[in-house]
């Protein structure tokens, strides 16, 4: 037996799923709404080079998911999720009465949040709570926390390496400056991508940007230490480094997968008043070295992209089988002073009508 959705749970349920978050603010999600279900798959339209086989895009479907299971239980809809090739379905089958779900009070609130930790550090036991709500979800997945100084500053070492490739390498490069909105204009008009405001990124970086953009050239002449600053200043200033790893074969059910277990997290963590600041450049890098076999690196890059991936599971101590996916700080900060602003759910979602 199956449940048809009304109108207005429809709208509730996409405008939860469309809260999620989504590298570089691509949202990069194709929704198809039926009488008892909801289709999340991801629109290849949407992708750059970093997105490596579209994986990040089905991290970002697993996050969407979350968000619509976490509305819908609030609501009292029983469901089912079913996943397939990076795709979920999301189909009720009952309804019942609403059970409690604080998660769904703050799916609206939840935001990348790059500011400075303020203040003591995190208790461990907190952390270790917030690790644990990613973890359960999946036995393939652990997560592992950095907060002494010499720990951050070899995670830093190996983001600032993997910044450098990104910088250098020319399709990765032009995908960023694509991906910022560079005004404020530019940004409500587009309501995706990185609104430059939003990244509060350190006064030298932010500098910086506008002249790479006009003059692109320059940054092959920086040194790798000057593209690696912004992870040095941000690894450096935060409470704990986090780095969610998994020993499952990486493929898009798995990305899935992950995205529902850290959406799970970084929504816990907004509840905690914690800040979240996800750093995904290394692991991506590493996904397309590992699993598609460097292509579209040069030799160089290969190598210092393996580099890197040596030197990130040092820093975390991972053990050999297990696969870095996702990099994320963890701080006590205020909130953004911007926020990158998010299209309406209905530009990607197509409701199909009852025959």
């Amino acid at each position: 037996m199956t449940t048809s959705l009304t109108r207005e749970e429809v709208a509730a349920l996409c405008a939860a799923g469309a809260s999620a978050p989504s590298g570089g603010n691509a949202q990069p999600w194709r929704v198809t709404v039926a009488a008892d279900r909801i289709d999340v798959d991801i629109d290849p339209s949407r992708g750059s080079f970093l997105d490596v086989g579209g994986y990040a895009a089905h991290f970002a479907v697993g996050c969407f998911t979350e968000n619509v299971v976490i509305a819908a239980r609030a609501r009292g809809l029983e469901h089912t999720v079913a996943v397939r090739e990076g795709a979920a379905t999301v189909t009720f089958t009952g309804r019942r009465d609403p059970e409690p779900e604080p998660l769904a009070a703050v799916l609206a609130e939840r935001v990348t949040n790059r500011r400075l930790h303020q203040g003591p550090p995190l208790a461990e036991d907190e952390v270790r709570r917030l690790t644990a709500t990613a973890e359960s979800t999946d036995p393939c997945l652990a997560v592992t926390a950095v907060a002494d100084p010499d720990g951050k500053r070899a995670v830093a070492a190996a983001l600032g390496l993997a910044d450098a490739v990104r910088m250098r390498h020319r399709a990765m490069f032009d995908d960023m400056v694509q991906e910022i909105r560079w005004t404020e204009r530019e940004a409500r008009a587009q309501r995706d991508g990185l609104d430059l405001r939003s990244l509060d990124l350190p006064a030298a970086t932010r500098a910086l940007l506008p002249v790479l953009r006009r003059l692109p050239w320059v940054r092959l002449l920086l040194p790798s230490a000057r593209l690696g600053d912004t992870a040095r200043t941000l690894v450096l200033g935060c409470s704990h480094v986090c780095c969610l790893s998994t020993t499952a074969e990486p493929t898009p059910d798995a990305m899935v997968a992950a995205g529902r277990a850290v959406q799970r997290l970084w929504l816990e963590a907004t509840r905690a008043g914690v800040a979240v600041h996800p750093w995904t450049v290394s692991t991506l890098e590493l996904l397309r070295l590992e699993v598609f076999a460097g292509a579209g690196f040069t030799a160089a890059e290969r190598a210092a992209v393996a580099r890197m991936g040596g030197e990130l599971r040092a820093a975390f101590g991972l053990p050999a089988q297990a696969r870095p996916i996702f990099v994320f700080r963890l701080s006590t900060a205020p909130p953004p002073a911007v926020r990158a602003l998010r299209q309406p759910w209905e530009t990607f979602t197509t409701i199909q009508e009852a025959q």
